[in-house]
């Protein structure tokens, strides 16, 4: 059977889409994808390749691009099949009752995905219910079935089948890929999934799991004899979670694979060894989060579980080490103040990453914000409406929202720069956000780019990815 995954871009080349297309390879099925905009590439896979089902991975925010496309090309061809999956069906499952899904997929998809596509390709229609779907029943009712026992084994699963990005993307080879090696996260930050996600999984499994280092470099030594690769960058929420796993990586990466990567960290699992172990390996960047400067709201509501003393000492590490570091911090949390935002600013501007992100909270379906923001007043119902991205809008009530809007547009340039907050806050009292928007969006793709991600590549391939890059709002 033939399916169709909608990706939003090319750039990104999402993990999730490349593994389900290898799990659908292996059961017999074949699978393309497009990028939502890329309306050519849709009608000529439509018209040519001819699916019978039209896949989509949706992320809360970016959702309303998704279901609009599909509800055009629905309306052209009526007999598609519609399959939801990803961070949004999964937490937000009402999503079922938009009139273009047919069903959508809560949790992992590797087993029920290709388990669902040969029923349909034995029987021809869906069936009355299924493991980790909520199907929509021909008389307009939904089964709601409970998920299955998550993969115990990582090894077990195929590598991720990136051809079917290399198909649909002209111009040259990546020279940069993603990887993950790991599954789950044990931390309880209010702002995230991952604690939704082990009660959706109670008694199905371990959560948090990991690839064995051997099948991590047999991935990565099988990609470089496909592609001209300068650098990895490794997905995974927290990279440095395992000590004795990080040890076994380090020794055998550095030996057979000898590329440089970046990764994720917690700060506060971060000591000297560790950072050690990192270099060795090849670590040229990382990310880490703050999220706040305040301990009653970096601990107290987004619930970090983490000191500034122990943020402070790994970002002195890591300078120590000479390994390049991003922030990650979020503005505008809900019963805080400007002044709290403008700590976290002074924070990073002490600690004087190469670069630093910093969004505007978003209340995500099913996280423990959610119940926070409703229990106080902070939003009036359950947060649907959310903008396409965190970066220029907050769905809930924020004091000061105009002035936390452009502190997150000036945050990155400012703390760059040096800037002491008495200028920030001079910077704040001018209208001038769209200004700050379009500055940021250049900085970032400059850091990102030059500082975080440091690979060469040719003048037209970069030109590519600035347009891509800029096109995109999410980024």
């Amino acid at each position: 059977m033939k399916l169709l995954f909608l990706s939003f871009d090319y750039l990104t080349q999402p993990l999730g889409i490349a593994t389900l297309a290898a799990e659908l390879q292996l059961a017999g099925h074949q699978a393309e994808v497009a990028a939502l905009d890329d309306h050519a590439r849709q009608e000529k896979l439509l018209r040519d390749f001819e699916p019978a089902i039209l896949c989509l991975s949706l992320i809360t925010g970016q959702h309303p691009l998704f279901l609009e496309r599909a509800r055009q090309i629905k309306a052209v061809h009526p007999h598609l099949l519609v399959l939801a999956g990803g961070p949004h069906p999964t937490f937000y499952p009402e999503c079922i009752d938009d009139p273009c899904i047919d069903a959508i997929c809560r949790g992992e998809g590797d087993i029920a995905l290709p388990t669902l596509v040969d029923v349909v390709e034995r029987s021809g229609s869906l069936p009355p219910a299924l493991a980790n779907w909520w199907i929509k029943q021909p008389d307009g009712t939904v089964s709601r079935s409970e998920v299955a026992p998550l993969v115990a084994e990582l090894d077990r699963l195929p590598f991720p089948d990136r051809s079917i990005f290399d198909r649909a993307r002209t111009g040259e080879r990546p020279v940069t890929v993603f990887v993950m090696t790991s599954r789950g996260c044990p931390f309880d930050c209010s702002y995230c999934f991952n604690h939704a996600y082990r009660e959706l999984y109670q008694g199905e499994g371990r959560v948090c799991r990991r690839r064995s280092v051997e099948h991590v470099v047999a991935e990565i030594s099988r990609l470089r004899t496909e592609y001209p690769l300068q650098m990895v960058v490794f997905q995974d929420d927290t990279f440095n979670l395992d000590k004795q796993w990080l040890q076994s990586f380090s020794e055998m990466y550095a030996k057979e694979v000898r590329l440089p990567f970046h990764c994720h960290l917690r700060a506060d699992l971060l000591d000297e060894p560790a950072v050690h172990l990192l270099r060795k390996a090849g670590c040229i960047s990382v990310k880490l989060g703050l999220e706040a400067g305040r301990e009653q709201v970096r601990n107290g509501i987004l619930k970090r579980g983490m000191t500034l003393e122990q943020f402070e000492t790994a970002c002195a590490l890591l300078h120590r080490n000479g390994i390049r570091f991003a922030t990650e911090n979020i503005l505008g949390v809900p019963g805080t103040s400007l002044d709290d935002d403008l700590c976290t600013y002074e924070v990073n501007r002490r600690v004087r990453p190469q670069h630093t992100f910093a969004s505007l909270m978003q209340v995500y379906p099913g996280t423990g914000i959610a119940d926070y923001v409703l229990q106080r007043g902070f939003a009036t119902k359950p947060v649907t409406d959310f903008p396409a991205t965190f970066y220029e809008d907050s769905a809930v009530i924020i004091s000061d929202k105009e002035k936390r809007g452009r502190l997150r547009a000036v945050f990155a340039f400012g703390v760059s720069l040096y800037l002491p907050v008495a200028v920030i806050r001079l910077l704040l009292m001018l209208p001038l956000r769209k200004m700050y928007e379009f500055s940021d969006r250049l900085w970032k793709g400059y850091c990102l780019r030059f500082r975080i991600y440091p690979y060469r590549q040719s003048p037209a391939s970069f030109i590519t990815d600035v347009r891509t890059y800029l096109a995109g709002k999410y980024y």
